[in-house]
């Protein structure tokens, strides 16, 4: 046989005659007959070299001899498979991807007021128009992510998500008009769509029934986490090189950890989606696109039903009390300052931090229902008993003591409800719905947010802070009610 058919395979080596040392995608026999001892030597060779095969030959040749064989018998080639190596285990890459995303997404939180500060003199209605336009984003992205994530996958989506928060930071740094602004916006509001709802699909493709919060649990501390580290960092980069140069550093941080991500995550989708998602004479052209059906079978679903109320309740009184009301009702009712401000809210967060964990194993062992309803009811009451506190307090002491009990209960029920609220979305339905739902998901928070936030904003004016904070603890406990009657596992 001509040695120039023998083409050499650069993914194989030279083996000894007694070790075993595999490869991928190499499947031959466990013993080979030593004849072909000659043509293994010169394909396992890469550089095909000369001195090898002479050695192969003349080994064939002394073997073939009356009396070797047992010789021939014992030299055998031995190959096997080889396992790829190893990776990072998917929840552990999904922790980092979810640090590496809002590492700097909250670094650019106190870098946003200082360029919209040097650049735009915005009047309140148009920085509210600006704040707006994030919430949009998810609203209208909703969707249209949900078909990305069936038709591409999860990894795509994730990595995606890095590449237009990079531009959208870009575009905060370096735009001049109120245009562009609200573009970046817009594009901000997309990336951490994409972000989130790939994540959560992510983990939902790697976790049960049985230990889905529990998988989810690690994420969503990375993320509380990231909450606490992000804005020393972000103002650091303000100290130290100024508004504009600390977001296009934080874009080229971004970009590079995309880059990052394309290599540590892998990619997750169940094939049985693809086959769900088409029907016997459905091409798979046509199963990239949402289908209405499935997302009115999903809200005819009692639980898919409840689940979307309850999360809408939840985001909405989050967004309009912890994120809204609270923190101006800290500085103009208590006066608390920068430094105490910032000490208050990490506090709360690391609070949520901790109960993270211990809330996802209670939700995997005893059910949705028995960490969803006492963190909403603790929401609540912390809601509304919280304007009450400077009426009862007798002494400053004892104010910050009631203020300080108060926020940790708020903060404790946030920490009960966070890992368990994604599980409802998606406990008990095949994959392919799991993409619509958790894109119901996405919506429900967004209009939640939005529609409560605006309501509170709007009492807040006209009757201070007593009546939204009471509006929004009563129906925190009305939602939590409503849950634990109808909603059935």
């Amino acid at each position: 046989m001509s040695l120039a058919r023998l083409a050499p395979q650069p993914h194989l080596s030279v083996l000894d005659m007694q070790g075993v040392l595999p490869r991928p995608g190499l499947h031959v026999p466990a013993t080979p007959p030593c004849s072909s001892l000659i043509c293994s030597a010169v394909a396992l060779e890469p550089d095909g070299s000369l001195p090898l095969v002479s050695a192969c030959l003349l080994g064939y040749r002394w073997m073939k001899r009356p009396g070797r064989r047992s010789l021939q018998r014992i030299a055998t080639l031995q190959v096997a498979t080889v396992a790829t190596p190893p990776r990072i285990d998917p929840q552990i890459a999904a922790t980092f991807s979810q640090t590496f995303f809002f590492l700097p997404f909250t670094a650019m939180q106190p870098i946003i007021p200082l360029l919209v500060a040097q650049k735009f003199q915005l009047s309140a209605e148009l920085w509210g128009a600006v704040c707006a336009a994030e919430g949009l984003a998810k609203i209208l992205c909703a969707m249209p992510v949900a078909a990305l994530l069936s038709s591409w996958g999860r990894k795509p989506v994730l990595v995606l998500s890095f590449i237009c928060f990079g531009f959208s930071m870009t575009a905060l740094a370096h735009n001049g008009t109120i245009l562009g602004l609200l573009g970046a916006k817009l594009l901000v509001g997309a990336a951490v769509l994409a972000q989130n709802s790939g994540m959560q699909l992510f983990l939902t493709d790697i976790s049960s029934s049985e230990n889905k919060s529990r998988v989810m649990a690690p994420v969503l501390m990375a993320e509380k986490l990231s909450s606490m580290i992000g804005p020393l960092i972000g103002g650091k980069l303000i100290q130290v090189f100024g508004a504009t140069a600390a977001m296009t550093q934080l874009a080229i941080i971004t970009f590079f950890l995309g880059f990052v991500n394309q290599g540590m995550l892998k990619e997750t989708k169940p094939r049985q989606e693809n086959q769900e998602n088409l029907s016997p004479n459905d091409s798979p052209k046509s199963a990239k696109k949402p289908s209405e059906g499935k997302l009115k079978q999903l809200l005819q679903d009692v639980r898919v039903k409840e689940a979307v109320i309850f999360s809408a309740f939840y985001w909405g009184i989050m967004a309009s009390t912890l994120y809204c009301l609270v923190p101006l009702m800290l500085t103009q009712v208590f006066g608390l300052g920068a430094l105490a401000f910032s000490v208050v809210l990490a506090a709360t967060n690391l609070l949520c931090f901790l109960c993270a964990k211990p809330a996802a194993e209670w939700s995997d062992r005893w059910g949705r229902k028995a960490v969803l309803v006492p963190g909403m009811v603790l929401v609540g009451i912390a809601t509304v008993l919280l304007p009450g506190v400077p009426k009862v307090a007798t002494s400053q002491s004892s104010e910050i003591l009631l203020l300080t009990l108060l926020l940790g209960a708020l903060a404790v029920g946030q920490g009960l409800v966070g890992p368990a609220l994604p599980t409802i979305f998606t406990d008990g339905l095949a994959p392919s719905l799991q993409v619509k739902s958790l894109s119901l998901l996405r919506i429900s928070t967004e209009v939640g947010a939005v529609t409560l936030s605006l309501a509170m904003c709007y009492l807040v004016g006209s009757s201070g802070f007593g009546l939204p904070l009471v509006a929004a603890g009563v129906a925190a406990l009305f939602a939590a009610a409503r849950f634990s009657i109808k909603y059935q596992a």
